[in-house]
């Protein structure tokens, strides 16, 4: 009866895993999107917004790369329902991100420590959505 339970269903040792697969994987994409961040907002001294689009669309990218093969396995086509799901949340994401950064700017915390709290949250989230929805 509780192999029934939708919860219980998340709670084993399988999905353990790919959240710590998904973990690993998030970890190099905050590196991409991290490090092209601060090239763009510190180094060239571009817009922090501009910037954030431009890191979160990079680590998007290997994300899904990634997470498709390895963490989730999936068999579908690249270019799939599975793809616009991706792209769908990550556009999501991202606008979740641009008002956690501007939150955390308008608070006077350095560019470099707002944006290491944004993506602390919003992996969270893009792993719940992953999940559910988009690598079910």
């Amino acid at each position: 009866m509780d192999s029934q339970n939708p919860i219980r269903k998340y709670l084993n040792p399988v999905e353990w895993i790919r959240f710590i697969k998904f973990g690993a994987t998030g970890i190099l994409n905050t590196l991409v999107d991290y490090l092209l961040f601060a090239l763009l907002a510190q180094v060239f001294m571009l817009n922090v917004y501009f910037s954030q689009v431009c890191g979160y669309l990079a680590g998007m990218l290997n994300s899904y790369l990634i997470n498709r093969r390895w963490t989730f396995q999936t068999k579908q086509n690249f270019f799939s329902l599975q793809f616009f799901k991706f792209i769908l949340s990550n556009l999501f994401v991202l606008v979740i991100s641009i008002f956690l950064l501007k939150f955390f700017l308008d608070f006077s915390i350095p560019v470099l420590l707002a944006k290491l709290f944004t993506v602390c949250i919003t992996m969270g989230v893009n792993f719940l959505i992953s999940r559910l929805w988009v690598f079910r």
